[in-house]
């Protein structure tokens, strides 16, 4: 059997390694800076998309008026049977179905110009804004999500109470 002798240059010293996955390691910490910033503009919206989407859904199917409010800049409520202090259960969690813009979602705002920031839905599906039995709305109406990955906007129709995301 008859053996075969390694040359000194074949494969990496311990040195070389170490220098190659330090270069490598800088590289990576002068990269991360550069990626985006978590698009947190795009998640609100399309949850806002989707909530709004479920309250007129609510509305629909229990018989009843359900909308969202907008406490204020950073939170709202859907809500059910024309009463805004009367927050739906959230679907997934059971809970009082509030969203708060905290934590990861922190640095996003909504604007919106909703009489009494109320937008809702009256049994058919038509989107209505304000207290009491509502104003139909006589053109598009949209609230405009600011931050991180934004602004984004949300627009409701008159009318077919259809709900787009851009």
């Amino acid at each position: 059997m008859r053996r075969t002798e390694r040359s000194p240059e074949a494969g990496f010293t311990l040195i070389e390694l170490v220098v190659v996955t330090l270069l490598i390691g800088i590289l990576a910490l002068l990269a991360i800076p550069r990626f985006p910033q978590y698009p947190k503009a795009g998640v609100v919206s399309r949850r806002l998309l989707s909530d709004i989407r479920y309250a007129k859904e609510l509305s629909t199917r229990l018989q009843t008026m359900s909308g969202i409010y907008f406490i204020s800049s950073t939170q709202y409520r859907v809500f059910t049977n024309n009463d805004t202090n009367n927050a739906a259960k959230d679907p997934q969690t059971g809970t009082t179905y509030e969203v708060t813009m905290s934590g990861k979602l922190s640095g996003v705002t909504l604007s919106q110009t909703f009489t009494n920031s109320i937008l809702k839905f009256d049994s058919l599906g038509n989107p209505l804004e304000g207290s009491g039995s509502g104003t139909a709305l006589a053109a598009a109406k949209s609230v405009t999500v600011s931050g991180p990955g934004g602004p984004r906007t949300v627009t409701i129709e008159p009318n077919t109470g259809k709900v787009t995301g851009s």
